[in-house]
């Protein structure tokens, strides 16, 4: 009986699916086909766990497209499998990447690249082929007061951009370099950290703040406790939505998953404000991502990309194969707050057939 509810209320799901408004380029046939809806309905929002000012949901997947195992980079990094260089002179905004190995290997936008003349972050997803030689990727400079070198080439201290920081990057519009310099100073300014070079990395290097955050890590591990079908999660700070994350698969999500949690401890310390958000928001929030208007554009390795930005939000995704390797969301700056829900597992799209009916 469980069964045919199940398979009864997967089909409602495809009917509501239909009923979400979307843009031209996110109907199938358009430039974004139906690949994002697809990967919606297929997702679970879990049970919310707080802490403070921060709010972390996990996301489940009833269904894994790809359940390839993506090597990353800090994978990479420790065996030898990527080289990362400045381009010929140093460019501030390029980064040159090489694929020594014989593993498709996958880089996250967001991802702190550390050393050579200054620490950049990653500015897009990369999903590297193997044998790939001096593939030119767009960076931004996470560290205003260096240009000489500290290393022969850029290696790996297992962070990751704030979700500001990493919308800020993403996004690349024209001031996107100056938005971030100035979100790493006020971000430093905030936790009274001295950083002699303007670096993001001297937040995670102050004494004080790793103390923080490792009593922040080992609460949300404690308290989450994620599922073996958990391929993502929605971060909320201070009772606003600031990010969502899903993966191909859970192996690669829990890759990732440290450095997504210490990032957010980061920024619950700066943020310091009260507030939850709750199981509905985030669903309610995945949810209208399946309505968005997603243009296709090239990737810059494998795959290829959709992205949608609009007034409320910004998201990308890299695309392989038809199977979603990372998608992530970031909602503007004038994002709502929503409500409390019941405290229980809820289906994104099922959820949304429920409120229709």
């Amino acid at each position: 009986m469980t069964n045919k509810i199940g398979t009864m209320l997967l089909g409602l799901a495809a009917l509501a699916l239909a009923a979400v408004p979307a843009g031209p380029a996110a109907q199938a046939g358009g430039p974004g086909g139906g690949t994002i809806p697809a990967l919606i309905r297929v997702l679970d929002v879990g049970r919310p766990v707080h802490h403070n000012g921060l709010t972390i949901v996990p996301v489940y997947a009833r269904k894994i497209a790809d359940g390839t195992d993506y090597t990353t980079l800090e994978e990479a990094v420790k065996l030898k499998w990527v080289e990362i260089t400045e381009v010929e002179g140093g460019r501030v905004p390029q980064a040159k990447i090489s694929n020594l190995s014989k593993h498709v290997l996958f880089l996250m936008a967001g991802e702190i690249l550390s050393g050579a003349r200054q620490d950049r972050i990653l500015a897009q997803d990369v999903l590297l082929n193997p044998g790939t030689r001096d593939l030119v990727v767009p960076v931004f400079c996470v560290e205003q007061g260096r240009w000489t070198p500290a290393s022969m080439g850029f290696t790996s201290k297992a962070n990751l951009g704030t979700a500001s920081l990493r919308a800020k990057a993403v996004a690349q519009a024209p001031a996107a370099q100056s938005r971030i310099w100035e979100e790493v100073q006020a971000q430093n300014e905030k936790l009274d950290v001295a950083a002699g070079t303007g670096a993001y990395q001297a937040a995670f290097d102050k004494k004080e703040n790793q103390e923080a955050i490792a009593a922040i890590e080992r609460k949300m591990t404690e308290d989450l406790r994620l599922a073996e079908d958990t391929v993502g999660v929605v971060i909320g700070l201070g009772g606003r939505i600031v990010s969502a994350d899903t993966f191909a698969n859970p192996r690669l999500f829990k890759k990732q998953w440290p450095k997504i949690l210490k990032a957010s401890a980061l920024s619950s310390l700066r943020d310091g404000k009260t507030g939850r958000i709750g199981q509905g928001e985030a669903a309610d929030f995945l949810k209208g991502l399946a309505g968005k208007e997603f243009r296709r554009k090239a990737a810059l390795d494998l795959g290829y990309e959709l992205e949608a930005s609009d007034a409320t939000v910004l998201a990308k995704a890299l695309v392989h194969k038809e199977a979603v390797i990372h998608f992530a969301a970031f909602p503007q700056e004038d994002g709502g707050k929503g409500f409390e829900a019941p405290e229980q597992r809820i289906p994104v799209i099922r959820d949304f057939v429920q409120r229709i009916r």
